[in-house]
């Protein structure tokens, strides 16, 4: 049995708000091919990039303009976050998963998830202890409200210096 890589990204990239400014981990793993030894460590063969943009109305349009240093958000407001994970390995990763959270402080905008490239998308509401593609609540669809993490499971291959991009949006309670 093949060990997984995991990479954790804490306290991510800028400060929005106190609301939202708590731990915001960014998991990612996956496993390389038996045949392929990288001899970094686990943590730097996948770097994780969150970018975080913040919707406003601009001539009449509604544009995401990004967020940076401490900026100010209110209820309200969406917030889309783009993940860009990239493989810093010297070898392929087969089954690439990340794994995000969903701040306390904002609530998922349901369908704002991308699905790239044939990834699975999944849902939790249980803290990321298990993941759906439509949680339940008893026997009815759970609400986007009850939505506390994502997660992206790539099944192919990806190659050393590739990269995979997902969005999804918040709204700040």
């Amino acid at each position: 049995m093949s060990k997984l890589s995991i990479v954790i990204l804490a306290s991510v990239g800028m400060t929005i708000v106190t609301v939202l400014a708590a731990q915001f981990p960014i998991e990612a793993r996956a496993r390389k091919l038996k045949a392929c030894v990288d001899p970094q460590p686990v943590a730097k063969r996948v770097a994780l990039t969150l970018k975080a943009d913040k919707q406003a109305i601009v001539d009449n349009k509604h544009v995401f303009q990004p967020l940076t240093g401490k900026a100010s958000v209110q209820p309200g407001d969406i917030i889309k976050y783009t993940v860009i994970a990239k493989n810093n390995s010297r070898c392929p990763l087969k089954n690439l998963i990340l794994k995000l959270p969903i701040p306390r402080s904002t609530i998922y905008l349901k369908n704002s998830a991308t699905a790239i490239d044939g990834a699975e998308l999944l849902f939790s509401i249980d803290g990321g202890k298990t993941f759906v593609e439509q949680p339940k609540v008893g026997t009815q669809p759970a609400p986007p409200t009850a939505y506390n993490y994502l997660r992206w499971r790539f099944r192919g291959l990806l190659a050393t210096n590739a990269q995979v991009t997902t969005t999804y949006k918040l709204q700040v309670k």
